[in-house]
């Protein structure tokens, strides 16, 4: 099968078996599975938004302003590239007959998504008043005791300036340009299983890697350890990062500025334990390679990179990275029957795999 295969693929084809209740099998799981990652994500926004009112409240217009102002330029830069390759006699009209397709379940789904966000970032700013910044020394001799050294001194033993401004760069703009692009490439393809499935993990991502255990590990990073824990056991990182990582520099006093404030903003709290970075690299990597064996490889490719970075930035453990990737694997691994329709007659069931673009 061509990368076309399955992306304006309807749901309902009379060809695929039936389930009880006499509707497609596909449509009936599609419904199912769209109806409890729904109540997934209300209940994680619901609790977000009920515990810390006024903070939600401010996230979430931020938030949203935001989708408005920066989401045709994820969009496009996404779907052009995508429908170039799927389609390329015709990209534009591809993207014009998915959208007319799915538009509105797209809508919704980003918007879901841009609340979730927002749950996340109210729960992430609230980390400390939960659980106080404790587990860094534990963190920072662990990463030391497998790598023989901090591993921010390795990604620094061949460094250089423009080294520094690609990582810095891929870092702080081009990840969230994949974040995003791939949440409305699937939103857009969210009435086929396998596209929802990459919904339903990212959500759970969410919860499990950027709330749950990062509540469970609190911890602030290396670039912020001296600040929190005092001493200058990181001193040598943040001169570094001074002559050659300006990006990082200004991002961390932008984060310490806000945590000082207690001022939510774009993008604000201060969390390493596990890297949501790598988490979300982890789990496009997986997702890309669903849908092509090139995209994967790049996909792969670009969560080492970000992993790399994480640490070579300062921002990260590396051993939070390894956390995320492993959490990510299992998560994606959990959520494979979502891709999976169940057929049979006289009630018996087998495992049939939802077509996808191989």
């Amino acid at each position: 099968m061509g990368l076309s295969d399955g992306v304006l693929e309807d749901a309902s084809l009379p060809s695929q078996p039936r389930s009880r209740s006499g509707q497609p099998a596909g449509v009936a799981k599609l419904d199912d599975v769209s109806r409890k990652l729904l109540a997934l994500c209300l209940f994680y926004i619901l609790g977000a938004a009920l515990i810390w009112p006024s903070m939600y409240s401010g996230v979430a217009q931020i938030y949203l302003s935001e989708l408005v102002a920066g989401g045709p330029i994820c969009f496009f830069a996404v779907m052009i590239p995508a429908a170039i390759i799927i389609s390329p006699k015709a990209p534009i009209g591809f993207i014009v007959t998915l959208v007319r397709a799915n538009g509105m379940r797209a809508a919704l789904v980003v918007t879901v998504f841009i609340l979730l966000l927002a749950a996340y970032t109210t729960c992430k700013v609230n980390i400390p008043e939960i659980v106080p910044f404790y587990s860094d020394e534990a963190l920072a001799d662990l990463d030391e005791l497998l790598h023989g050294q901090a591993p921010w001194q390795i990604a620094h033993a061949f460094d250089s300036d423009t080294l520094a401004l690609v990582i810095g760069t891929t870092y702080s703009k081009i990840w969230f340009l994949e974040w995003f692009g791939m949440v409305f490439f699937a939103a857009l393809c969210s009435n086929q299983l396998m596209h929802l499935r990459y919904l339903a993990a990212l959500a759970l991502v969410t919860m499990v890697v950027g709330t749950l255990l990062a509540t469970l590990f609190s911890s602030v990073g290396p670039i912020f350890y001296d600040e929190f824990l005092g001493g200058d056991r990181y001193a040598e990182l943040l001169k570094v990062v001074r002559q050659h990582n300006q990006l990082a520099l200004r991002y961390s006093h932008y984060l310490l500025a806000s945590y000082k404030a207690n001022m939510p903003a774009l993008g604000s709290g201060i969390s390493a334990m596990p890297s949501m970075h790598v988490a979300i690299a982890t789990l496009n990597a997986f997702y890309l390679a669903r849908l092509n064996r090139w995209l994967g490889v790049a996909g792969w490719a670009f969560a080492i990179f970000i992993l790399f970075g994480s640490f070579y930035t300062g921002w990260h453990y590396a051993v939070d990275g390894y956390i995320s990737m492993l959490v990510v694997a299992v998560i994606w691994r959990r959520t494979a029957g979502i891709a999976d329709i169940k057929t049979g007659t006289s009630g018996s069931t087998t495992d049939a795999p939802d077509r996808q673009f191989l």
